[in-house]
């Protein structure tokens, strides 16, 4: 037994009649390599983001366990190193942010701007 084909409903009919007929407007020759370009730059940002995060979260891990090394185990103890940080903790946290600002931009700024592109035959 042959399958029977289901009729086209309007919107099969039209899309159909639509790919039949010649484009109004003809798309330019770079439009692919321009589109190309502009995914490809947006992959590489995310790529690039991931990356980040992932070394942060890292370095945050390793930075809490250091610091609860040496917080609970002198419990008892003057804690001079909690101390230290309480009484400077705008420095500690502007030194933070320049770290952070730094690895940000070595890591995903330098990297991104320094991605050699392939040159466009415009020039």
């Amino acid at each position: 037994m042959e399958k029977e084909i289901p009729p086209l409903n309007d919107l099969d009919a039209l899309i159909l009649e639509t790919l039949k007929e010649k484009p109004e407007r003809e798309l330019s020759y770079l439009f692919t390599d321009t589109l190309l370009q502009k995914v490809e730059r947006r992959l590489r940002w995310r790529e690039l983001f991931r990356e980040f995060a992932l070394k942060v979260g890292i370095v945050t891990g390793s930075l809490i366990i250091l610091l609860l090394c040496l917080i609970f185990p002198g419990r008892e103890a003057s804690r001079p190193f909690l101390t230290l940080l309480t009484a400077n903790w705008q420095l500690v946290t502007g030194f933070g942010l320049l770290v952070l600002f730094t690895f940000f931009s070595d890591q995903v700024l330098l990297k991104f701007y320094y991605f050699k592109r392939p040159i466009s035959p415009e020039g």
